[in-house]
């Protein structure tokens, strides 16, 4: 790993808090080291039956979270920040057993953010702060189906809310859901968005870099639950005089024996402009393939995937849903071949329950310029995680925290390019 005093100039005063604050997040993480809070904020829906509820029936929900992200480029350009926030918010009751309303704030506070390393997507450019209502919806429950209105979150393969910063990306949206008996489905017409670096709602079109007049997305998926962790996947998402998504994913699982398992994985997703194609006339596509073999605490995972010749893949309005979207790149230029392999270990039956660690590296080749044809370098990968989670009956149950790192390297780049996250995450227990 590479010294950032080596790619570009320092002095003490600069340079010790700098160790300083690295060894001071590094410490914090070690103390209680998981992934992301499960949930984004609140949707629609009942309370469990051990929730505690305000007089009313409104049920609070506060998330506290704090972050460092730290990574120096393959120019050697820095972007570094740490920020302290969260979000905070109510969910009424069913009023009637009809209409539910729901509301959460979201907040990113800088805690340090040097001017000349912007650019982590924990704050808003130029490091500002971030603060803003992010869900406030009204839903209505009629025959087993659900209504909802205004900001919230929408979850699918390529909208979703990229929850990997301090706040995740919320929709204003107007969505239907419901279930009947294995399968679930949810469609509906999304306006804007807002990214989680930002505290304002912009129409989907011009967050997918479109310059015409302001257009939505329509979408409508399913998921068929066919058997127990096995399921089919369907979506299909059409940016509305910009680009249209088809997206179609399966897995199925394989019980070996009692402790080992294989589960194999495909996924499928075109990609073609339509409209006025606001962002150029294209049409593309992505595949993967994936088995993962799982014996007792220990699990393999091999991946594959590749991208048409045509244009990128792209995924504005969420995390990308490839296999291999790892920390820095998702694998996804046009033409480009990759396979990945990894592995993970859960030390819950080694004696430390809680405690998770995994690595995966990804190799991609024969990249190009789709517009050109011409050869882009290849690139490779390297994801490191130590995840730990405070366990139930502590004082600090609902306390989880990560530390990830990431090496990218792209032949002929000057350097490296290395990514550290770290953060903590508390969900308030009433």
């Amino acid at each position: 790993m590479t010294s950032r005093a080596m790619h570009r100039p320092s002095n003490d005063a600069r340079a010790c808090p700098r160790r300083g604050l690295r060894a001071l997040l590094l410490a914090v993480c070690s103390v209680g080291v998981v992934a992301t809070a499960s949930a984004q904020g609140i949707s629609p829906g009942s309370p469990a039956k051990d929730a505690y509820l305000l007089p009313g029936g409104f049920e609070p929900v506060v998330q506290l979270r704090t972050y460092y992200f730290d990574q120096e480029g393959l120019t050697g350009v820095p972007s570094e920040a740490w920020a302290l926030g969260g979000w905070a918010g109510l969910r009424s009751p069913w009023w009637g057993d009809v209409f539910q309303l729901g509301f959460v704030g979201y907040t990113s506070q800088k805690l340090y953010g040097p001017d000349d390393s912007d650019g982590t997507k924990l704050l808003r450019t130029g490091q500002e702060q971030i603060t803003v209502l992010g869900e406030a919806f009204g839903a209505v429950r009629i025959l087993g189906q659900t209504l909802t209105g205004y900001r919230q979150l929408v979850n699918r393969p390529f909208i979703n809310p990229r929850d990997n910063r301090m706040v995740p990306q919320t929709f204003e949206a107007y969505t239907l859901t419901g279930a009947a008996k294995d399968v679930s489905y949810t469609g509906g017409y999304i306006t804007k968005m807002k990214l989680r670096e930002s505290d304002s709602f912009v129409w989907m079109s011009n967050t997918a870099g479109g310059t015409g007049s302001q257009k939505g997305v329509i979408y409508a998926g399913g998921t068929w639950d066919f058997v127990k962790n096995g399921y089919v996947k369907m979506d299909d998402q059409y940016g509305v005089d910009v680009f249209n998504t088809f997206y179609v994913e399966g897995k199925y699982p394989i019980a070996i024996n009692d402790k080992t398992s294989l589960a194999l994985g495909a996924q499928y997703y075109p990609q073609r402009s339509v409209g006025d194609e606001q962002i150029g006339s294209f049409s593309t596509w992505g595949m993967g393939l994936q088995a993962a073999l799982a014996h007792g605490p220990v699990g393999v995972q091999l991946y594959y995937t590749q991208t048409g010749e045509g244009f990128d893949t792209q995924n504005p309005f969420g995390d990308h849903a490839s296999y291999l979207n790892l920390m820095q790149v998702a694998f996804n230029t046009a033409g480009e071949k990759a396979w990945g392999i990894g592995g993970n270990v859960d030390f819950r039956d080694l004696g430390v329950p809680g405690l998770t660690a995994a690595a995966l590296y990804a190799d991609g080749r024969d990249r190009i310029n789709s517009q050109t044809g011409a050869a882009i370098p290849d690139r490779y990968e390297t994801n490191v995680r130590v995840d730990y989670a405070v366990g139930k009956g502590s004082i600090l149950e609902g306390l989880v925290a990560t530390l990830r790192y990431s090496w990218l390297h792209e032949d002929g780049a000057p350097q490296t390019q290395t990514q550290l996250r770290a953060y903590l995450n508390y969900a308030f227990r009433f």
